[in-house]
């Protein structure tokens, strides 16, 4: 991962946390807002079929059949999530229904309703799709039983078309966000490039290199303190070649004296290296750029001169 490109790392971050938003949006979209229709949509259909279930005791009493069919007939007109309903005597016996033909025998066992609540619920899985399968019934049972079933795909499609929103909501961010992020990227990234080169020409020894400092931000700090090392570093190099400047200068003008120097015990003349001795102020000043004044210390003009000199070598 280090040697990735900050750009790189930026895109891939975005697209990291974009689909996790997206993805979070789904799931949310698929459990609590699907939960929240399925529990408005059982309210709904507990309430309709409770009512329709009362409107239908007399009619069942007195054998109006006829009456509940054209009852469901305008109620499935008006109720587009109901799929079917029908009505079936304590024999089991459907004695009104939606269908066409008797009630299919296995819609009647996939959901037997229980006499001791006041309405029961299951889900079925039909040719139409997931229907939901209210049950209540009539005089605790006695003259019957009222089931209606009520689609749950209006619920599946509002959930999809939430999803799907979702999705064009993550994938425009998602675009957003690549095209600000590749505009913010470069804006970084620039500068640092710029820094880069600076400091590999400053490794080269390039000391007039100087970054431009383009923001007030962390980089432009950066590049300042870049520049502000460039001077410094500068300067030392110039205080460096003075100080060296000065002391070429300083040992053009001085001549060393190496090696063993034959001397006289006596005399004090030196031997050079053709044999001949000289004075010890001769050899030094043809061999460096030394110069000799004579005078007399104070033992020397005791003895020289007692006449004029006193014990302590004044006059």
């Amino acid at each position: 991962m280090a040697s990735l490109s900050i750009r790189f790392k930026v895109l891939a971050s975005l697209v990291v946390v974009a689909s996790f938003f997206g993805f979070g949006m789904i799931l949310f979209a698929k459990t609590i807002i699907y939960h929240k229709l399925h529990d408005k949509l059982m309210d709904k259909g507990v309430v309709l079929t409770r009512r329709i279930a009362a409107d239908c005791v007399n009619p069942v009493i007195t054998e109006r059949y006829f009456e509940i069919v054209m009852y469901f007939k305008d109620l499935m007109a008006s109720e587009n999530d109901i799929v079917y309903a029908y009505v079936v005597n304590e024999d089991g016996n459907d004695i009104a229904r939606t269908f066409a033909h008797p009630v299919p025998q296995a819609l009647k066992l996939a959901h037997q309703a229980d006499l001791k609540q006041s309405f029961s619920s299951k889900r079925l899985n039909t040719d139409k799709g997931s229907v939901q399968d209210i049950a209540v019934p009539l005089l605790q049972g006695k003259i019957g039983v009222l089931h209606i079933g009520f689609s749950e795909g209006a619920i599946e499609k509002d959930v999809n078309d939430i999803v799907m929103s979702v999705v064009l909501f993550s994938v425009g961010v998602l675009l957003l966000g690549i095209t600000a992020s590749l505009v913010f990227s470069r804006a970084i990234t620039r500068p640092l490039l710029m820094l880069a080169n600076a400091a590999e020409a400053f490794g080269r020894g390039e000391m007039r290199t100087r970054v431009v400092i383009a923001s007030d931000d962390e980089v432009g700090e950066l590049a300042r303190i870049f520049n502000s090392m460039v001077d410094k570093r500068r300067q030392a190099e110039a205080e460096r070649e003075k100080l060296i400047r000065h002391l070429q200068e300083a040992l053009a003008e001085v001549k060393l004296l190496s090696g063993f120097l034959p001397i006289c015990m006596s005399c004090k003349k030196i031997r050079d290296d053709k044999g001949y001795w000289n004075q010890i102020e001769s050899y030094i000043s043809t061999h460096s750029d030394v110069k000799f004044s004579h005078s007399v210390c104070p033992e020397c003009a005791k003895k020289l001169y007692p006449d004029i000199v006193d014990e302590n070598g004044n006059v």
